[in-house]
Parts: C-alpha cells; structure tokens; sequence
C-alpha cells in the first residue's frame, strides 16, 4: 500500500509531464493560446524594467549559465561526498549534469523554436523551448532541497535554505523573460520537465539505491 506522500509525489510528477507536453505541444504546432499565455505572463515582467532591475536580472542570470551551475554542482557534490552522503551527492550529480544538459539540448533540438524577437540583454546561441536555465536551476537547486530536508534536523534552517532555493529557481526563470531571451512558455516548459525529471530520479535513488533525500 502506497503512503499518501508517495502517491501526491507521483500525481505531481505526472501532472509536471503533462503540462510540459501540453506546453510543448502547443509550442510546436503554433497554437493561438500560447502566444497569448506568454503575452500574459512576459509584458509585466518586462513592463517593469529599470535601470537597477536591468542591472541586477543581467548579472543574476548568469548564475544559470552553463559553466557557473556545473561548477556549483561539482563543489556541493564534492562537499557532499567527503562529508559522509556519497547517495547524496550522486543524486545531484544525475540530475545536475547527467539528465538536465543532455535532455534539455535534445527537447530544443526537437521542438527547435525561435528566440523572441525582442532585444536580447544577453548572448544566447541555442533555439527557445524548454529554457534550459529555467529546467536547470529547477533540477539542481530542487535536488538541493530534498537533500537538505533529508540531511538537517534543523526545522529553522531547512525553512531558510529551502526559501534560498526557491527563490533563486523563481528570479532565474524570470531574469530569461526580462533580458529578452524567452518567452513565458519556455520558462514555464522549462520548469515543469526539470520538475517532471526531478520527482522521477528521487524515485528511481529511493527505490534502488535507499535515501537519497
């Protein structure tokens, strides 16, 4: 008999897909509703624009870059390995750098969109959907929660670390519409695939290889 937690992890984690193939779907084939969700979600973000906010969105996203979230997953996985949690690290390590790199590049090989049209605040070189700062920042900094939710025994400084995490997931994804380089779909595609991978290889470590988070 399945626990309730399991079951809501696995209705939430089917629901993640779904939304990403509706998503992709919809993106794929053109669809009328898509440009107007990313018409609804993208010109607030973008409406709100100042030089501060400019200033802040085009350093922070880089933090989703390539070369800085490989590097920050290689020093927790270290950090986590030395410190006694080899499951742990391995874990990150999967979903950091194994799946989310290699499946984002294959669904924007696939779904091949175009960037906006809009003036790009930064250098991209990859087509639009899923956004893989958004898929990524999602898997990492996701599989950072449930491992400090396993690890601590500090209700106060999970709350903390947890807010951190969520936090920076939410600013990267809506730093990629304000610098001009995504639409909301791609955020959103973004989110709910990295989410959808996120739930599947916490089941797959807790199934086969015992307590990863």
């Amino acid at each position: 008999m399945h626990s309730p937690s399991s079951y809501w992890a696995k209705v939430s984690v089917s629901t993640s897909f779904i939304i990403f193939l509706l998503l992709a779907i919809a993106v794929k084939r053109h669809q009328a509703w898509i440009q107007s969700f990313d018409q609804f979600f993208g010109r607030p973000i973008r409406a709100m624009a100042t030089p501060a906010l400019t200033h802040f969105f085009v350093n922070f996203t880089k933090l989703g870059n390539m070369v800085p979230l490989t590097v920050l997953v290689i020093v927790a996985c270290l950090t986590l390995f030395f410190a006694g949690n080899p499951v742990a690290s391995l874990f990150l390590l999967t979903n950091g750098l194994l799946l989310a790199m290699p499946i984002n590049s294959l669904a924007k090989l696939l779904i091949n969109r175009p960037r906006p049209t809009l003036r790009h605040l930064v250098t991209v070189h990859s087509s639009s959907f899923p956004s893989g700062h958004a898929m990524g920042t999602m898997m990492v900094f996701g599989s950072l929660i449930m491992i400090v939710n396993h690890l601590l025994k500090n209700n106060a400084k999970k709350l903390m670390l947890d807010l951190l995490f969520l936090v920076i997931i939410v600013l990267i994804g809506i730093s990629r519409i304000y610098v001009g380089v995504h639409f909301a779909s791609d955020v959103a595609g973004g989110w709910s695939l990295g989410f959808c991978l996120l739930g599947m290889s916490k089941f797959v470590f807790n199934k086969f290889i015992g307590g990863a988070s």
